[in-house]
This record gives C-alpha cells, sequence and structure tokens, in this order.
C-alpha cells in the first residue's frame, strides 16, 4: 500500500469515528439545548465548561500533536522498546501533575477567573455565581481528559486511530444519558448533575483506551521510569518542543476567550450570545473535525518520518496530497452552510426552549463563521507541517497576529459599527485566513512549498462544482423540501445536494475523484 494510501486510510478510519463523534455531539447538543436553550443556566455552563475544555486543548490534544507524536515516532524507530516505555511513563507523570497543579489553581482563582473572562456576568450576581461554582465543579475534568489525550497520543505514534478516535464517542454517550434523564427534571440541580455526567464521561472516555494500548504491548506497570526524567535528554526535547506550543496553543485559545469576553457583554451583543456561538461552532466544527482534524492528524507520522530522513519532497508531496482531500470535501461543505445556515440550525437545534430567537442568532454565527472554515483548516495543515519538521516557533508568531486581528476587528465590529454577535464571528474568520496565508508564507519560504498546478485545476473545479450545486439545492429548497420536516427536508436537501456536487466533478474528469473511488472498490 503506498503511503498516501495509508494515509488516506488511517484519515478515513478517524474520519468514520470522528463522523460517528460528531453525530453523537450533535444528539448530545440538540437534547442540551431543548433542556436548556440559550438562557442562564447554558450561558453558566458553557462559560465553565469552556476553560477546563480549553486548558484540554493547550496542555493535553496540542501538546500531543506538536511535541509527544514526533518524539514517541523517533524513539519507536531508533530505540529499544524498553527506552520507548520509559519515556511514555515518565512524560505520563509528568503530565498529569502539571494537570493537578492546575486543576487546584483553578478552583481556588475561579472567581477571579469568571470576572475576567464574563465580564458581562458580573451585573447579575445569580449568573456569575452559578458560573463560578460550576468552573469550580467542572475544573478536575482537565485532568481526566488530559490523560485520554495523551494515551491517543501513545497510540498515534503506534500509526493507530481508532481506539482513540471513538473514546469521544463513549464521551458523548454517557452525556446523552444523563442529559436525556435530566429532561425529565426541573430546576438549577440538574446543571450540577450534568457536570457530573461531564466527570463520569471523562473517566470513561481515559479508561477505554487502556485495554487497547496493552494489546500495543504499552505496559504502564512494567515499562519502568528515568530516574531523573526532567534530565533525560528525550524529555527536554519534548519540553523544547511543547513551550512553544503552549504558547501558541495558548494564543488560539486567547482567541476564543477575548470572543467570550465580548459575548458576555448583552447591550451590545444581544441576549444568549455565549451559548449561540457554542452551538454555531459545533456546526462549525463538523466538516473541520471530520476532514481537517482527522487528516491532519493521520499524516503527522509520515510528515514527521519524512523530516527525520530529511526528505522534503515527499513532505511536500504529503502535505499537497492533504490539501486536495481537504479541499475537494470542504468547499462544498463551505457552500452548504453559506446557504442554508438558517435552515440547518432549526432542523438541527430548534425545539423545547430553543426557541426560533435562538435559531436565528446562532445562524447569524453559523454563517461569518462559516467563511473562516478554508483558513481553520489550512492552518491546521501548515501547524502540523511545522510540527512535523519539530518547529513549533512559527505558528506561534503567526498565532499571535491572528489574536491581535481579532481584537482589533472585535471591538471596531461591535463598538464601531454595532455589528453584534455576527461581528465575532466574522472578526475569527478574517484572522483565521489570515493566520491560513501567512503560514502558507512562512512554509513556502522554508522549504520552497507550493500548491502544484494540479491542486489549483482542483480547487477551482471544486468552486465552479460547489457553486452550481448551491444554485441547483437552493432551487430544490424551494421548490420541494422546504415543505417537508425541518429533519426530512435537510436531509434530502443533503443528498440531492451532494449527488450532484460529486456527478459535476465526474463529469468534468476530476482524477482525484476516480482514484478515490477506485481505492475504495479495493480490498487492500
Amino acid at each position: 500500500m503506498s503511503e498516501h494510501k495509508a494515509i488516506f486510510k488511517s484519515a478515513g478510519v478517524l474520519s468514520v469515528f470522528t463522523v460517528i463523534s460528531r453525530i453523537t455531539g450533535f444528539l448530545r447538543d440538540v437534547l442540551l439545548a431543548n433542556v436548556f436553550g440559550t438562557g442562564l443556566v447554558a450561558q453558566a455552563f458553557f462559560v465553565a465548561f469552556k476553560i477546563p475544555n480549553m486548558l484540554r486543548e493547550v496542555i493535553g490534544e496540542g501538546a500531543g500533536n506538536a511535541a509527544f507524536v514526533p518524539v514517541f515516532c523517533e524513539y519507536l524507530e531508533r530505540k529499544p522498546r524498553q527506552d520507548f516505555l520509559k519515556l511514555v511513563n515518565s512524560l505520563l507523570i509528568l503530565v498529569m501533575a502539571v494537570s493537578l497543579i492546575i486543576v487546584c489553581l483553578g478552583v481556588v482563582f475561579a472567581s477571579p477567573l469568571i470576572r475576567i473572562i464574563a465580564p458581562g456576568f458580573s451585573q447579575d450576581p445569580a449568573k456569575f455565581r452559578l458560573t463560578v461554582d460550576l468552573t469550580r465543579f467542572l475544573f478536575p475534568y482537565l485532568i481526566l481528559v488530559t490523560l485520554s489525550a495523551y494515551l491517543a497520543s501513545v497510540s498515534n505514534a503506534f500509526k493507530s486511530f481508532a481506539v482513540p478516535a471513538s473514546s469521544s464517542t463513549v464521551f458523548n454517550i454517557v452525556l446523552i444519558i444523563a442529559i436525556w434523564i435530566m429532561g425529565m427534571h426541573e430546576g438549577w440541580g440538574s446543571i450540577y448533575s450534568l457536570g457530573a455526567a461531564v466527570l463520569l464521561a471523562g473517566v470513561a472516555q481515559a479508561a477505554m483506551q487502556y485495554p487497547f494500548l496493552s494489546r500495543l504491548g504499552v505496559d504502564f506497570k512494567a515499562g519502568g521510569f528515568y530516574e531523573k526524567p526532567l534530565k533525560h535528554e528525550a524529555i527536554r526535547k519534548v519540553g523544547r518542543l511543547i513551550l512553544p506550543r503552549l504558547l501558541g496553543g495558548s494564543i488560539y485559545q486567547l482567541n476564543i476567550f477575548i470572543d467570550t469576553i465580548f459575548a458576555s457583554l448583552t447591550f451590545f451583543v444581544g441576549d444568549g450570545a455565549i451559548a449561540a456561538i457554542y452551538y454555531a461552532n459545533r456546526i462549525i466544527q463538523f466538516p473541520f473535525s471530520v476532514f481537517g482534524v482527522a487528516l491532519s492528524n493521520a499524516a503527522l507520522p509520515a510528515m514527521s518520518s519524512h523530516s527525520a530522513q530529511k526528505d522534503l519532497e515527499k513532505f511536500k508531496a504529503t502535505l499537497n496530497f492533504s490539501f486536495k482531500t481537504v479541499f475537494l470535501c470542504i468547499l462544498p461543505l463551505m457552500t452548504g452552510i453559506l446557504i442554508f445556515a438558517l435552515p440547518l440550525v432549526r432542523a438541527i437545534y430548534e425545539r423545547g426552549r430553543f426557541d426560533a430567537y435562538s435559531s436565528v442568532i446562532t445562524a447569524r454565527a453559523v454563517f461569518f463563521y462559516s467563511l473562516g472554515l478554508i483558513g481553520y483548516v489550512g492552518v491546521r495543515f501548515f501547524s502540523t507541517g511545522f510540527y512535523a519538521m519539530q518547529d513549533t516557533l512559527t505558528p506561534v508568531k503567526t498565532s499571535s497576529i491572528a489574536l491581535m486581528t481579532n481584537i482589533i476587528l472585535n471591538s471596531i465590529f461591535v463598538f464601531v459599527f454595532k455589528f453584534g454577535l455576527p461581528g465575532l464571528a466574522l472578526a475569527s474568520s478574517i484572522s483565521a485566513n489570515l493566520n491560513f496565508f501567512i503560514l502558507f508564507r512562512a512554509m513556502k519560504a522554508r522549504i520552497g512549498f507550493c500548491f502544484t498546478p494540479e491542486l489549483r485545476k482542483l480547487v477551482f473545479k471544486a468552486c465552479g462544482a460547489s457553486i452550481i450545486m448551491g444554485v441547483v439545492s437552493w432551487h430544490a429548497w424551494s421548490r420541494w423540501f422546504a415543505d417537508l420536516s425541518d429533519i426530512l427536508g435537510m436531509f434530502c436537501l443533503v443528498i440531492s445536494a451532494a449527488s450532484v456536487y460529486f456527478l459535476i466533478l465526474w463529469w468534468w474528469r476530476v482524477s482525484e475523484l476516480k482514484e478515490l473511488f477506485r481505492w475504495l472498490r479495493k480490498k487492500k
């Protein structure tokens, strides 16, 4: 099997499990919207849950992509297995210790933290107190999800993706059961039950990975530890890689915190903005995770190996191949979201306490966030490429520029032009696209990377097919599907739109599409 097919197969595995995870995640959010809507309790929970969830991205999943996987791959290729196991165990202890310290600080300083990230909540004592209490309650989730992310990075080093990718589905299923039970009860007490369910789901998410790692030969009990881990060269190397990535991840998360700060200012952005941003991001994260995250995670071990072997031509070929696959799928999805933002939100969320007002404000956020979808995915791929080259500083620099851009644009759009909630989403999209462009220039200067003529031709055809698909889909929606129920109408629309898009690409003889179908027909 060729390397590109191996990457695509790994990405396919990740995508399948990501789709399952996103479907269960959507079901979870539909139930959450039905029970809590975009009101006070929902806003308090989303802010409280956002803090440990963001820190998870910084010290857990982000660190794994940037530092752990390349070093683990290097040890698997060049060192005895016992040295690899010692490295895994030693890093595990260090990661858990750091997580525990952060949790303790978060619990102690929850009140001033909420005043910083949601200043508008201070005007409502009940909302502020509930948010602080929920923050303290949920902070231990950071330990559980960081452990899960670390175990996933160990599996990814073996180029094994299925079980780690399915762990989030387990998390969602636990929450679905809990929210369904809570839907039958009223009162604020249910939100604490939801917090308890989050902690239980975090335990399940981490625990399910241990048996699988054992089958891969990762024995945590017999692996041993380094006597002086902080002085070991491999751990120092991880530290050198992880520190810039922590800074870069912190900058990215600061972007989200900035949006939260502005969204808490109800007078300027309207009521329910924080909850609307959450629900909108869940929709945008679907194509981003299924195609962007899945494929970049699958390509990281291969690009890390090419970088270690100083084979830049294969490195660039892998990056180009990844962009081909992603653009082929992201462009029509972005077009569809732009055209059908409101019907999509209504079909997914509008029921129970998620009313028409909630649908409108969420759809506006979805529309403007979707303008940055290419930027979000592009940043992910170029950042992964730099991480594979063990360069974590360049993404930090570009993320810093994007952060400043986001702050400036948020201020202008909200306070000067009075755009409200859509202004926050638009600012995020513009800053993401700027980050993508700067990273592209940096990669070009670093290794001479550029989009091949074949890739540019593919993007041109995908754009044309997406526009035609959008026109045909809007006509079909207006004439046939709009009168159906929201879910049935949207299902019919998606099926017809996908059929139109792929038929056009087939008619235009897009070779990448035909190669994909040929690969899918093969047994191996």
